[in-house]
């Protein structure tokens, strides 16, 4: 067991970033499959009841005094946006390529200085401008804006998600300093299964076992993956293990030309690789800081 407060290493803290940001990719790509055969609703609601048992697991033997909090409300606001992020992001993969999905979802750093300058009135430096343009710029080459988008809306609904992950993650940037990970994520989890149930009353769709199977794992491998990236933050800063956010666009990418034999554009590869650019300027600017 790793002691409280370990030696920082950016290794350790590099390897425990990719390998969560890898179980996020699988994440993606259960999720997918899940929402093929069954309705996105209840695939959202089953892989957050399977991630919230295990959880449940590793947090309740801590006893309650563990899970006591002073900020309900912030927690309560990350479980739910954070929750709608992840639906979000499992509803536009019914419409776009898993791959461009993936890539609107992890647009969130390119939002979080417009955001923190517009609520937290942080001061944002003048390379970090210039990187959210250099972002929004990429986006606009892959979501290719059009009067098609309200028809075909699976561009808008990523880049939604990208947003609500964002303010999400603001949430628990203020929360890091005063709750524990595994606090945060027990009422993540908790609060977003909760959340959901109302929803389920809008959906009659039947839900096949091969597609209950599918978002179990997706749960499984969702709960691994915010679990790997509170191991990570442990041992290095979050900015250095940021820079690893978007190796879950590339192995989404690997997975889906290796299964389905799917490969981008050139033009997602040129908004791919402009959005990556951004955030990887952004996070390590706030890193500088």
């Amino acid at each position: 067991m790793d002691p409280v407060n370990p030696t920082p290493s950016v290794i350790k803290g590099s390897l425990f970033g990719i390998f969560a940001f890898f179980c996020m990719a699988i994440f993606g790509i259960l999720t997918k499959e899940a929402s093929k055969l069954g309705d996105a609703i209840w695939v959202s609601f089953i892989t957050y009841v399977i991630a919230t048992l295990g959880i449940w697991t590793l947090s309740l033997p801590k006893g309650i005094r563990a899970l006591q909090s002073q900020h309900y409300p912030l927690l309560i606001g990350r479980a739910v946006i954070g929750t709608a992020a992840s639906f979000l992001y499992m509803l536009s993969m019914r419409y776009i390529p898993i791959v461009n999905s993936t890539l609107l979802f992890n647009t969130a750093p390119i939002f979080i200085p417009l955001l923190s300058m517009l609520f937290l009135k942080a001061h944002i430096q003048k390379s970090i401008w210039y990187a959210v343009a250099l972002g929004f710029i990429g986006i606009l080459v892959i979501i290719k804006p059009g009067t098609d988008i309200l028809i075909e809306p699976g561009n808008l609904i990523g880049l939604l998600s990208g947003i609500a992950l964002a303010i999400a993650y603001l949430l628990m940037k203020l929360l890091t300093s005063t709750d524990t990970g595994l606090r945060i994520i027990f009422y993540y989890f908790t609060l977003g299964m909760l959340a959901q149930i109302p929803l389920l009353f809008f959906t009659t769709s039947h839900m096949p076992l091969e597609s209950v199977l599918y978002a179990s794992l997706s749960g499984i491998m969702l709960l691994i993956a915010q679990l790997g990236l509170v191991r990570a933050y442990i041992y290095a800063e979050a900015s250095q293990v940021g820079v690893y956010q978007y190796c879950s666009v590339v192995f989404v990418g690997i997975i889906e030309w290796l299964i389905w034999g799917k490969a981008p554009g050139w033009l997602d590869f040129i908004g791919f690789l402009l959005v990556g650019i951004a955030g990887i300027i952004i996070i390590r600017s706030g890193n500088k800081k």
